[in-house]
């Protein structure tokens, strides 16, 4: 009896996680869910648990990022009270950090963590295939949230499996099957996504993966993996159809179209959004023009012709660049507390972890910078919670010259 209550404990303390990784993208309103349980977690956490968030301080590499964590809460909060700009990316990153400071993680392995990235990559193929081939969806991530953020959240769990794969020589049969079944369902559903940027992003990273995987790689690790990289391709191309080609002939059309003048299109209005976000953050570039004032200057810029009427109401949301919108709203003191925030879990795992936890934290920081391009992924708080949970996880989890060794 004990020993079920303790693993209805183990799951209990999980669920945020869990949910994170299966549910949110493909459930709509999953968010809502997410931000419920976790209260009632950290609660428990706290009633249960006394002092555990100072054990999980003393781990200095999360530390770091949980200080980093606090001061980028503290702007933004600052931001919100001072000068109106939204508080989501605030409350979202608060809560990921009292999730992150009160769960005993030194119950859970890194492979935990891995194994529940394999599981979210098995949901979101299905739940693609689905949305496409049952509901006529044409974009696959359109019901539960949005086709941009679905595929780099797509794009996380791939990697993550493939790192899974590439950086162990002791995975057993079965989780180097569910690996590859995750990596599958992911890159399904970034295919059938539809999403240019992300397809860029994804082979950038892929390319940095392959660098910095294959020095550890064994015999054994490396024909396993040559044998999953011909199923996982053959998976693709039979989710495929035209898809990347259909988006491919509509990227020649609209480079066409700028050719000619004619800005609007997927493409020409985020030219269009990049030139005027980087003139208002000109205008105030320590701490950005702020969104309570920048919808004057797009509609004045409407009026003398520097921007289309087509373009002007997507400002509104986003500039359709993590770098510029972060600028414009922020300044460069949000920009560089952002940046910091995103990329120091990898820097201090490549200084002093394990090969595993290293390289999926580099991977999916490589990702979200690329991403960055031409899309705001921490605009979406759906991938604040995966990015802050899953980093901050891997700095809770991975212990220092981590050997990697499958076991629970």
């Amino acid at each position: 009896m004990k020993a079920v209550l303790a693993q209805m404990e183990r799951l209990f303390l999980l669920s945020p996680l869990i949910w994170t990784l299966l549910g949110i993208f493909n459930v709509p309103g999953g968010k809502a869910v997410l931000s419920r349980l976790i209260p009632v977690v950290v609660v428990y956490c706290l009633v249960r648990f006394k002092g555990q968030w100072r054990l999980n301080l003393a781990r200095p590499e999360f530390k770091r990022f949980a200080v980093i964590s606090g001061l980028l809460l503290l702007f933004l909060t600052a931001q919100h009270l001072l000068r109106g700009e939204s508080l989501s990316f605030a409350r979202t990153l608060l809560a990921v950090l009292l999730y992150l400071l009160v769960v005993p993680w030194q119950r859970f392995t890194l492979f935990t963590l891995t194994r529940l990235c394999a599981l979210g990559g098995i949901a979101i193929g299905t739940g693609a295939v689905y949305e496409v081939m049952f509901r006529n969806v044409f974009r696959a991530g359109m019901l539960a949230v949005n086709p941009i953020p679905y595929a780099t959240f797509g794009a996380i769990i791939l990697l993550s499996c493939l790192c899974a794969l590439l950086s162990s020589s002791t995975v057993n049969h079965r989780d180097k099957a569910l690996y590859l079944l995750g990596a599958c369902g992911a890159i399904t559903a970034v295919i059938l996504s539809g999403t240019r940027g992300i397809w860029l992003g994804v082979l950038v990273a892929l390319v940095i993966t392959a660098l910095i995987s294959i020095p550890r790689w064994k015999k054994k690790a490396a024909v396993f993996t040559i044998i999953g990289t011909i199923l996982l391709a053959g998976a693709g191309a039979y989710t495929l159809d035209d898809r990347v080609y259909t988006r491919y002939l509509q990227t020649q059309a609209e480079l066409k179209k700028i050719t000619a003048d004619n800005l609007n299109t997927s493409i020409g209005i985020r030219l269009q959004l990049w030139e005027r976000g980087l003139d208002y953050f000109g205008q105030s570039p320590l701490l950005g023009t702020g969104s309570r004032h920048y919808p004057a200057l797009i509609k004045k810029d409407v009026e003398d012709g520097k921007i289309t009427k087509r373009a002007a109401p997507l400002a509104d949301a986003h500039f359709h660049n993590q770098y510029i919108d972060t600028l414009v709203r922020t300044g460069l003191v949000g920009l560089l507390l952002l940046l910091a925030w995103a990329a120091l879990p990898a820097k201090q795992l490549f200084s002093n972890h394990g090969t595993l936890a290293r390289n999926i934290s580099i991977s999916v920081f490589s990702l979200m910078l690329v991403a960055g391009l031409t899309d705001v992924p921490f605009h979406h708080t759906h991938l604040v919670y995966v990015y802050g949970l899953l980093l901050g996880v891997l700095l809770l989890t991975a212990t220092p010259r981590q050997k990697l060794e499958h076991k629970d």
